[in-house]
């Protein structure tokens, strides 16, 4: 462990990256500042303000992640570093990389929600030690005292990529084995008009303050499922798929608890992980895995229409779940069936316990004139799909 020359010099994982700054420029990937070659502190000359200084803050979990800039195009990056004790025997996350890298399927197909892995590094001189390069995505819910959402519709569209991500994979005897509300995530940078820093909120790439968040009606966006470290491809030839009960984050399955022995159907599990999810956060404020642990229970009666759906999803018996094609049919029939104002509505009223005057003077007029400008502005209430992430220049 090398000692630190000043307050707030490079930790030790963070020189691993400063090491091979150079290389991954050569390969297109350039660091910030902070992790070049040669740095030295913006603040040196006044260290009492160092944290008015880009380069005073560190990147986030430098031990197995560093952010980048795509050198043509200025595309935010995330690196994963992977470390692969075996390489001959690379682990399920370098194998699902690899597959995703070969084209299985396209970056362009709108029903495609993996994390695009744009290249898989080797380093030369550790081939344990593999470097995943994928965009810089963004939690889906940024701020827990916020909705997600500011109509049924958008979050109509949340669900809809979320479930049509997951048929994808099904459909290709795919399972992701973790889904959970972390493991989604979004490129949000449709909603900015900048690059924003990535490690602190509400700045700039070049450190200026960001700009506000736009709408997501206006701004859509696309969502991804990442971490594919539990992701597995199973062999209809080998009979059906299973899996030992026990994994992933959500481990609140009946099954789980029932038949801790018995080797359990992935493709359900990952059915009523997605039902819970959607009834955890989008139709309770619930959150944690148990609801007993939810000292004040919220109910979304917003989201009462997909109440029936939800509750099949996580049924009891993994055999009577639905499976995801026949989620996608019910849910587009459900869809079909909501009102123009239903999906241009408030996704949560009540979610902050305003006040009556706050609701009638303010909240719910400021939401109808937005959604005047939507329908003028022939914003569609369900926002579309857009395509894979793309480089923005900073201005």
């Amino acid at each position: 462990m090398a000692e630190p020359r000043f307050s707030g010099d490079l930790s030790d994982s963070e020189r691993f990256w400063r090491d091979r700054a150079s290389w991954l420029e050569e390969k297109g990937y350039r660091l910030r500042p902070r992790y070049r070659p040669g740095w030295m502190p913006s603040w040196a000359k006044k260290p009492s303000e160092r944290y008015a200084y880009e380069d005073a803050y560190k990147a986030k979990e430098t031990s197995h992640l560093m952010d980048a800039l795509r050198v043509s195009d200025e595309l935010m990056l995330m690196i994963k570093k992977v470390k692969v004790e075996d390489p001959a025997s690379p682990t399920r996350e370098i194998r699902m990389n690899r597959l995703l890298c070969s084209g299985l399927f396209s970056a362009d197909d709108p029903q495609n929600h993996c994390i695009p892995i744009y290249e898989v590094l080797q380093l030369p001189e550790d081939g344990q030690v593999h470097l995943v390069v994928m965009p810089f995505l963004q939690e889906w819910w940024p701020d827990w005292d916020e909705e997600p959402f500011n109509t049924i519709g958008e979050a109509v569209a949340f669900m809809r990529q979320t479930f049509e991500g997951v048929r994808l994979l099904h459909s290709r005897n795919i399972a992701h084995n973790d889904i959970k509300h972390d493991n989604i995530m979004v490129d949000s940078s449709p909603l900015y008009s900048h690059l924003l820093h990535p490690s602190v909120p509400g700045r700039r790439y070049d450190w200026r303050k960001a700009p506000a968040r736009g709408s997501l009606t206006r701004n859509p966006v696309k969502y991804y499922m990442i971490d594919f470290g539990s992701a597995l491809q199973y062999d209809p030839q080998n009979g059906p798929a299973r899996e030992d009960p026990g994994y992933g984050g959500d481990r609140t399955l009946p099954e789980f608890e029932a038949h801790p022995k018995d080797p359990c159907d992935p493709f359900a599990v990952e059915v009523f992980r997605l039902g819970n999810l959607v009834r955890r956060f989008l139709m309770t404020n619930q959150h944690v895995w148990k609801v007993e642990e939810v000292e004040d229970l919220k109910v979304n009666h917003a989201m009462d229409f997909m109440s029936d759906l939800v509750a099949d999803m996580t049924q009891e018996d993994p055999s009577k779940r639905p499976s995801m094609d026949q989620v996608m049919t019910r849910f587009d029939d459900i869809v079909k069936g909501l009102s123009f104002v239903k999906l241009r509505s408030r996704f949560w009223p009540g979610f902050k316990n305003e006040s009556f005057l706050a609701r009638t003077l303010w909240i719910i007029p400021r939401h109808f004139v937005s959604q005047v400008f939507n329908v003028l502005g022939r914003y569609p209430a369900i926002p579309p799909t857009p395509g894979p992430p793309k480089g923005k220049k900073r201005k």
